[in-house]
């Protein structure tokens, strides 16, 4: 059997929605259902502001951009993040400095991040992977005991708590995306959530050529029409996709029997949106299971992206800064798709096949 973790989502009245997009004739990045879009964005997930943007990325270098990030700054993120995050650094020519995490969790280290933060430290990023959730709220406590902003790179975790509030909740700027893959998907696509004054006026004016007033710099990040109205219609169905995942999830982590296999640390009182169920892997060789799984069927993330420590990658190589948890951390997890597109058939074997793997 061969499990997909592709999973698009698409409903019944995508198509009606477009079709009266289409009507309107407005269908450029100034058009009503942008706004209408960013209403919908904020109030779902209890943010004063909501800034739709053409992609991840661009609420990435967006949110840099208003956080006061230029050439010669450093920001401090993880080395577990993916290329994503830190192209928009290198881009405006600004240094990363990679920070480790824990040894169970994607969340920074304060320990760590404490002996990274220097005069040139303009801002901290988190990146929560595979939506599993971080400690953002002890993360916001720190960063503003030293006066840096904190943007969260949450483009995997829509829906994501802890404490019982989305994660955005405790970002200065929260960068998401709506690629196709994602639980909130546009096709292409992305938005940013603050509640910062300032910010969302910065970021306005950022993604529109600085409103072309000829003094404020400025790209062009904005959103089309058609993907807004699919991210409007859409909103309303993402909390039927975290159950779903949810209830595959703990379809899955209930039926592992395999002793050298749990579910990842999940920060206290955190919930996952289970973009992806991951594993913790205590074997003596984590890729022979990995490999065991892909050869019948169960893809990886961790094997398809070669999966470690962003600064052992040769791109990003003269940035390496040792951080043991991260790279531990990299080296002992897998990636399960738990999507609302898996039969119980689909769970069961995958659970059938995680149980048989012995070393």
């Amino acid at each position: 059997m061969k499990i997909s973790d592709k999973y698009l989502f698409s409903a019944d009245d995508d198509l009606e929605m477009i079709r009266k997009t289409i009507l309107t004739k407005k269908l450029s990045g100034t058009s009503d259902i942008i706004y209408e879009y960013e209403v919908a964005l904020k109030i779902f997930f209890g943010s004063k502001y909501a800034i739709a943007t053409s992609s991840g990325t661009s609420a990435i270098q967006t949110a840099l951009f208003i956080a006061g990030v230029r050439r010669g700054d450093e920001v401090i993120l993880p080395p577990t993040c993916p290329s994503m995050t830190i192209f928009p650094i290198l881009y405006v020519g600004a240094r990363p400095i990679f920070c480790d995490t824990h040894v169970n969790n994607f969340g920074l280290d304060v320990e760590d991040l404490s002996k990274k933060i220097s005069r040139k430290t303009k801002a901290i990023i988190e990146v929560p992977m595979w939506g599993y959730p971080t400690d953002v709220k002890g993360l916001s406590d720190f960063a503003k005991s030293k006066g840096i902003p904190l943007i969260l790179d949450l483009a995997q975790a829509h829906g994501t708590r802890i404490d019982g509030n989305y994660l955005s909740f405790y970002g200065d700027v929260s960068c998401f995306s709506t690629h196709d893959r994602k639980i909130l998907s546009t096709g292409e696509g992305g938005f940013i959530l603050t509640d910062n004054d300032q910010y969302n006026t910065e970021a306005k004016s950022f993604i529109q050529f600085g409103n072309m007033d000829g003094i404020s710099f400025g790209l062009n990040f904005k959103l089309g029409a058609l993907q807004a109205s699919l991210g409007y219609n859409r909103i309303k169905y993402i909390k039927e996709q975290l159950i779903a995942r949810e209830t595959n999830a703990r379809h899955v982590i209930d039926g592992i029997k395999n002793k050298n296999i749990a579910e990842l640390n999940i920060a206290k009182d955190g919930y996952p949106n289970y973009y992806s169920l991951l594993l913790n892997l205590q074997f003596k060789d984590n890729w022979a299971f990995i490999n065991f799984l892909a050869q019948n069927g169960i893809p990886s993330d961790i094997l398809r992206y070669d999966y470690k420590a962003l600064y052992q990658y040769p791109a990003f190589k003269k940035f390496t800064v040792e951080c043991e948890n991260a790279e531990f951390l990299a080296g002992s997890i897998t990636t399960i798709p738990v999507h609302p597109g898996l039969s119980k058939n689909e769970l069961d074997y995958m659970i059938d096949l995680i149980n048989s793997f012995k070393e």
